[in-house]
Order: C-alpha cells, then sequence, then structure tokens
C-alpha cells in the first residue's frame, strides 16, 4: 500500500494555493442532466446560464461532466457515445468570460454505458452476480469496481477534463459502495479484481474470509483511498495547482474513511435539513481546511418543485455562521431550461446573504458544551444536537478528541468547554479514556450516556472515571429512570420515572459514585396481554423489585463525571414527541454546566449561536418554525415571533456595554439581564458590544 502522506495538503498550503474557497458565502451546483434517450436539448443556453450565475453573486461554480446514466456532456476520446456539441466545454467557457470558476463533478462508481460496455468491471457478490438492478435507489445503474481497469479508466478521463479545460479541480460524486446486506452472500464487491487486490494488500490472505467483518470495511476504505491517491498524483502532475474534493469529504460516511478524507482539499458534501447542516458544519470547522455543504433549491435533487426562500435562507444560514460556503443545487430541464422564478429569487436570496457578509467573517465560536461524534461521523448526534439546540446552549461536534481538548481557548473568561458529552454510539480508547480524566481532573465535566462497551468489556479506565463497578445487564422490554435531585428532575411530572423503551442497561455497584436517580422496572415483563389496554409495563412499586443506580455522578479531582447506565437518547415507540426523555438529558446538562452562556425562557424552535469578533460580540437567532417540518411554510416570512427575553450569562452582561440589531444597526435597549430581541423572522443577528 502506498504512502500517501506527500498527497495530503496542509490547510495553509490549500490556502496558499486556493485563496478563494474561504472568501466565498455562496457557490452554485447546476443539475444539467440530459440522458442520451433526450434529444431536445433546444433550450441549452451557455451564455444565459453565466449570466444568471453572475446575477446570483457565484463566483465559482461546480459543473457536470456527465452523470450516472454514463452521457457524458463533453467529447471524450475514451468513449464511444459522443454528444452533439461540447456541452460542458461551452459553459466553462462562458463562466471563464465572467471571472466565473468552475469545478468539475465527475460521477465515479455509477456509470450505466461504461458497465454496459465493461460488464466485468461491474462490482459483484459473493456468488459471482453482477449487482440486481434496483429502481428504489441509486442501484438501478450500473454500479463499478475500483480495483477493475474502471479505476484508471476514470482517471484517463479526469486527466482529459483537466487537461482540455480551465477548471480549479474536480468534485467526485458516488465514492462507496452499496451499504452492507444482511443476507453475506448479497455482500459487493468479491470480483475478481477484488480478491487479487485483497490478497497483495493483506500478504495472501483471503478476500472471502473478510466478508462480514470490519477487516471487509477496511479494504473498502483502501480500495477508495488507493483510487483518491493515484488521481492526486495525477493533479499534481499537472502545470497548474488543482484541487481535489468529493461527496461527503470530512464526514467519514463509511467505516474507516478518514484515510480517504485526509486527501480532500475542500470538505465537501450534501446535507438537506438546517440540523444536519448545523452539525456538519461545526464538525468540519474544527478540521481546519475550507468546508462548503449542499442542499438544493428545489425539495431534492433533480426535482422540479422549488423549495421555500425561507427554507433556503435557514438552511443556508448554519454553514455561513460556521464560517463555510454553501453550495446550492439547482436543476435544469432536460431541454436546458433554467426556471425564471427560481433564478429571481435565488437572486434576492443571495443578495440578502452578501448584504450579511460582515457577519460571517473573522468570526470565531464561542462554545460550552463539546460532543464527540461516533466512528460514522458527525451525523450519528442528530438528537443530541437536536436537543442542545432546543435547550440553546452552545455546543460544538468533534471527530476526534485531541480536536475537543486541544481546540483553540475560548475568548478571555470563558476558559476552555466546560462540559464535554460522549454519546452512547461513542467508544473510547484507552489514551482517550487517559486525556479525559485529565480533563476532568482540571476541572471539567464529563457526561457519559451508557457507554455500554466499556461497561461490558469491564474496562477498568470506566469504573475509575464513573465510581462504578458492573455486576450485570439485565433484560427486559422497558425501563425507567427517576431522577431524585431537584436539579435533574425539574420540569418532570412530580415522582413519575421517564420511560425508555429499551432492552437493557447496565447494573452498576457505586463504589466512589453517588446515585442522583434510580433505574425503575416495570410492573410486568408483558408486551401482550388479551386486553390490549392492560398497562403491564407500567412501573413497579418499589417493594416489587430492586431499584439500582441509573445516574451516577463521581468526583475527580477538581471536575465531575456524570453516567447514564442506559441510552438518554434512546427513540421511543411515539417518534419521540414524549418530552421527557429531552427534559431530564437537558437537566443532567445543566446540573454539570451550571447557568449557560445565553438562554431564553421559551421558543424551544430558535436556534441561538454566539460567536466572536475582533471588536464584538454576535448572537445569531435562527427560527426552525421556518424548517422543513411536516409541512414546509410557503407563506414567506410572514410569522415572527416579539418580545423575547434573552438571558446572558452574568460575566458577559457586565462586560456589554450596546446592543444593536444586525445589519441595520437599530439599538436595542440592555436589561439587568440580557436584552429583549424585539421580533424573529427567520434570521436576526444582535452585535453586543463592549467598552474598551
Amino acid at each position: 500500500m502506498m504512502d500517501v502522506s506527500h498527497l495530503i495538503r496542509t490547510p495553509e498550503e490549500i490556502d496558499r494555493l486556493f485563496p478563494w474557497l474561504r472568501e466565498e458565502r455562496v457557490r452554485g451546483i447546476p443539475h444539467f442532466i440530459s440522458p442520451a434517450w433526450n434529444t431536445d436539448r433546444s433550450h441549452f443556453d451557455p451564455e444565459y446560464y453565466a449570466e444568471c450565475w453572475e446575477r446570483l453573486g457565484f463566483r465559482s461554480v461546480t459543473l457536470l461532466t456527465g452523470h450516472h446514466d454514463g452521457c457524458l456532456l463533453y467529447p471524450s476520446r475514451l468513449s464511444h457515445q459522443q454528444p452533439g456539441r461540447d456541452y460542458f466545454g461551452e459553459q466553462v467557457a462562458a463562466c471563464r468570460k465572467r471571472g466565473i470558476r468552475v469545478l468539475a463533478y465527475y460521477s465515479l462508481s455509477l456509470d450505466s454505458l461504461v458497465g454496459s460496455e465493461h460488464p466485468e468491471w461491474r462490482i459483484r457478490d459473493l456468488a459471482g452476480r453482477a449487482h440486481p438492478v434496483d429502481y428504489r435507489g441509486f442501484s438501478h445503474y450500473h454500479w463499478l469496481c475500483l480495483n477493475s481497469p474502471y479505476r484508471d479508466f476514470a482517471i484517463q478521463q479526469l486527466q482529459e477534463v483537466v487537461q482540455n479545460y480551465p477548471v480549479e479541480g474536480v468534485w467526485i460524486d458516488i465514492l462507496y459502495l452499496p451499504w452492507h446486506k444482511t443476507d453475506l452472500q448479497e455482500e459487493v464487491c468479491f470480483c475478481e479484481h477484488c480478491h487479487r487486490q485483497y490478497s497483495e494488500w493483506f500478504h495472501g490472505e483471503h478476500l472471502v474470509d473478510a466478508a462480514g467483518t470490519p477487516r471487509h470495511d477496511e479494504f473498502r476504505a483502501l480500495t477508495y483511498r488507493n483510487f483518491l491517491a493515484r488521481l492526486k498524483e495525477m493533479l499534481l502532475a499537472q502545470d497548474r495547482p488543482l484541487l481535489l474534493t468529493f461527496n461527503g469529504a470530512g464526514r467519514r460516511r463509511m467505516p474507516g474513511y478518514k484515510i480517504c478524507d485526509d486527501l480532500a482539499d475542500l470538505l465537501s458534501g450534501e446535507a438537506h435539513n438546517p440540523l444536519s447542516l448545523s452539525i456538519t458544519s461545526r464538525s468540519h470547522r474544527n478540521d481546519g481546511r475550507p468546508f462548503e455543504l449542499l442542499s438544493c433549491a428545489e425539495v431534492c435533487w433533480s426535482h422540479n418543485q422549488m423549495k421555500p426562500e425561507t427554507l433556503i435562507r435557514l438552511e443556508s444560514l448554519s454553514t455561513l455562521i460556521a464560517g463555510g460556503t454553501y453550495t446550492i443545487g439547482i436543476t435544469h430541464a432536460p431541454d436546458g431550461r433554467l426556471s425564471p422564478a427560481n433564478i429571481n429569487r435565488l437572486e434576492r436570496w443571495s443578495r440578502w446573504i452578501h448584504e450579511r457578509a460582515s457577519l460571517f467573517q473573522e468570526s470565531e465560536p464561542v462554545c460550552e458544551v463539546g460532543i464527540l461524534a461516533p466512528e460514522l461521523g458527525p451525523t450519528g448526534i442528530e438528537t443530541w444536537a437536536s436537543w442542545l439546540r432546543q435547550g440553546h446552549f452552545q455546543f460544538n461536534v468533534f471527530m476526534d478528541l485531541n480536536a475537543a481538548l486541544g481546540y483553540p481557548p475560548a475568548p478571555e473568561g470563558l476558559g476552555r468547554y466546560r462540559l464535554i458529552v460522549v454519546p452512547h454510539a461513542r467508544t473510547l480508547s484507552e489514551e482517550e479514556a487517559r486525556r479525559l480524566r485529565e480533563y476532568v481532573e482540571g476541572g471539567g465535566h464529563l457526561l457519559l450516556e451508557y457507554p455500554a462497551a466499556a461497561l461490558r468489556d469491564h474496562l477498568p479506565w470506566i469504573d475509575e472515571l464513573a465510581g462504578v463497578r458492573q455486576l450485570r445487564e439485565p433484560r427486559a422490554y422497558a425501563f425507567y429512570l427517576l431522577p431524585e435531585e431537584p436539579e435533574l428532575s425539574a420540569g418532570l411530572p412530580e415522582g413519575d420515572p421517564v420511560l425508555y423503551y429499551v432492552n437493557s442497561y447496565a447494573c452498576l455497584e457505586l463504589t466512589t459514585g453517588e446515585a442522583m436517580g434510580h433505574v425503575v422496572p416495570q410492573f410486568a415483563d408483558k408486551v401482550r396481554t388479551s386486553d390490549i389496554q392492560t398497562v403491564a409495563n407500567y412501573w413497579a412499586r418499589p417493594d416489587q423489585a430492586p431499584r439500582h443506580p441509573g445516574l451516577i455522578l463521581n468526583r475527580v479531582g477538581k471536575g465531575r463525571v456524570l453516567l447514564s447506565v442506559l441510552p438518554l437518547t434512546a427513540p421511543n415507540r411515539d417518534s419521540d414527541r414524549c418530552p421527557w426523555p429531552r427534559i431530564l438529558a437537558l437537566n443532567c446538562v445543566r446540573s454539570l454546566l451550571g447557568q449557560p452562556l445565553v438562554s431564553l425562557r421559551v421558543c424551544g424552535q430558535v436556534e441561538v449561536f454566539l460567536s466572536r469578533q475582533p471588536d464584538r460580540w454576535l448572537l445569531h437567532f435562527l427560527n426552525h418554525a421556518y424548517g422543513a417540518g411536516e409541512a414546509i411554510p410557503g407563506e414567506g416570512e410572514e410569522e415572527f415571533l416579539r418580545e423575547i427575553p434573552v438571558r446572558l450569562a452574568p460575566w458577559l452582561r457586565e462586560a456589554v456595554t450596546a446592543a444593536s440589531l444586525e445589519p441595520e444597526g437599530t439599538p436595542v435597549a440592555l436589561t439587568a439581564e440580557g436584552f429583549v430581541l424585539p421580533r424573529l423572522g427567520v434570521y436576526q443577528a444582535v452585535a453586543l458590544k463592549e467598552e474598551r
């Protein structure tokens, strides 16, 4: 396996070669998808398209060289199919004439034309069968193997593109294989090329022995890293700097993908709702490389119905506030048409963003809570992020503990993160546990949400950190948690435990820890009864069964550790409509954190970002009532929240001498605790100034 260290650019090198990546607030990715069956491209007009992108304020766009069906939009010497004209090249020329940079989109792995011409390159299962057509997802295209000669074919096509057109780099789509199958016989890829490559990389071992094991995931990741490394070698050999990125770069979208992410010069990927945009933006910022997140102007990719303008504003803001670029997809009709209504409202949106550009520049987020994301990336913590957002906590998301503990210190008066949350899906290594112990001993606080693997394996560090010893793991249909300290039970039905639909919990013996709440079993572990209205899983009386510690607090040095013996974020049968698990989880956060930096007594649908610029603090308020819930509001910015009391941490309130709405500059009167936000539609920024 090749050494790729010479192919990895540092953030400083990327900034020097491609400074525009950080400078641009918005970018476009037009979807001119015109498959081979279409003979009507009568409205293809590259000059008009470039004029539109200029109107929208795009200084760069990502243009398609082709799509998953294999129909190319430029003449390739490697393809039998030739387009009637150079659709890609004409768009590039029109954009360059207006000073608009171009990245070249390339559909990797999915290519039905090449798969038809070279069926021997298609991915295959353990039985040697080609991956079957399935019109429910992407699998209705031919999926090709990057251990086959297709790998070199794809790199040669990309070399054609970067040598024949003045593009800035390449944007690769579909850098992954279909997800694992429950039936091992249907697992992919086990073609002859994969068998040979696996034996070469793993010293003669056999690929079939890896089926269904983590070693197969490792092989998949190495396969894609190998492709990226060869591609980047080709790009570095050209006569100008060219950047490499791919859909999902920075998100570790598959096991072991960090080795792929390392080769990207720009973190990039899709995120199609405000929550995933918020989570991924926070995580990407910590990496140090420039980043963009993508969503679409329509309700999904390649759709003919537009999102409301208010939703586009909301979706773009999380990325912009975090310092990234928001890249928006725009659909063409197969004949080349663009919707004039779409372009007009996107022009309004872009102008609205650029009028607020100063709010997103030279801005450092200020956070009090850090969340460690699990192996498969930041999208595995949606529940924690949603609840912290509703509680108005300032939080950050980290892929690596080193990034969390080594994060640049927050502004004076804050110190480092006061609380780190470890979700139950996040495993910790022994070294990470050691560093967390040092963090707590120094005064930090730690919330461990049911570290099942560490408890089950009786790892010494968990016993010492949490002050417990595992006894057993009782199993049943469901369990309850009964918090017994006022700070943990605030807002909950008095005396009633909180129901969790989990099948087991960790029964622990206390050593140095103290119980802050207990597990309550069911009245009867009976799911089916002759009368469905009999509530067999009502909680048991104290005299029916023992109640073991459920929330355990352990003091370690200057800090505290709070452990839950079951997952606080476990989904319930009622689609998470029951509020009590959320309230208990947020009470756990408050009990460790104390008074938050910013708090709103109401308005759970309002998200608050606190950031610091050289001469002021900024509070960004986002109203998720305009988000894509069960029904998307489409009437425009018509509904406003009014007179929202905002409370600041005492030290922050003491430092602030003036507040104003931005970018309007309208003064806002300060109160003893903070200020009152006069009204909120989709978004409002408030500047807080200090006396110098």
